[in-house]
């Protein structure tokens, strides 16, 4: 009987202190993909200064949207060290759902590491839509069918502005990474619908 009781107080020991660390960690918000922060504000700023606008349906501008399209076509660790190179700046602002890179080789990293966890997955591309020098270009990620699960698509819209070498300068992803990620996590997924009924 005395285990039994141990038991219980170790076991609700550990729940407790799992309950402290998720409220420390879950803090500080970690997703702010799409916040308009300071920091985002002055990059649209200074990339404007130097973004061109080619003429609306030219080649020029074509080719632009296509070197980004071919950086994540065929994403692969090695065609991405390839391709990135070619599409991207040195001095680029690249934010997406989880990180926000100034460097483009680190950047590069950040892709190919990507790369090698999501084996399979590749992008299908809309029809680009163009305001001045911003460029918005509409995607769906493919990710392969695992084992036991059903292929998953996400759509997503990235804006995009090039320099005068037709060189992405300022990468904003708009997506919703819950769609991929919160199923793979039940209790997560548990938890946002009982805060999602609430609204």
């Amino acid at each position: 009987m005395k285990s039994f009781f141990l038991g219980v107080a170790v076991t609700l020991a550990g729940f407790i202190l799992l309950f402290i660390w998720l409220h420390t960690v879950g803090a500080r918000p970690r997703h702010r993909a799409t916040a308009p922060s300071e920091r985002y504000a002055s990059q649209l700023k200074r990339t404007e200064a130097r973004a061109v606008a080619p003429e609306p349906g030219g080649a020029e501008a074509r080719r632009m949207v296509e070197k980004v399209e071919r950086a994540f076509a065929a994403f692969t660790p090695d065609k991405v060290r390839e391709n990135f190179r070619e599409a991207y700046a040195e001095e680029v602002y690249f934010r997406d759902a989880f990180h926000t890179y100034t460097d483009r080789e680190a950047l590069i990293d950040y892709m190919v590491k990507s790369a090698e966890m999501s084996p399979g997955v590749t992008f299908e591309f809309g029809k680009p839509g163009r305001d001045g020098v911003d460029f918005y270009l509409p995607w769906t990620m493919v990710l392969p069918r695992g084992k036991n699960e059903a292929e998953q698509r996400s759509i997503g819209v990235t804006r995009l502005r090039f320099n005068s070498e037709g060189k992405v300068v300022f990468h904003q992803d708009y997506w919703d990474s819950a769609d991929v990620l919160v199923p793979k996590v039940p209790v997560a997924n548990g938890l946002i619908e009982l805060v999602r009924r609430r609204f």
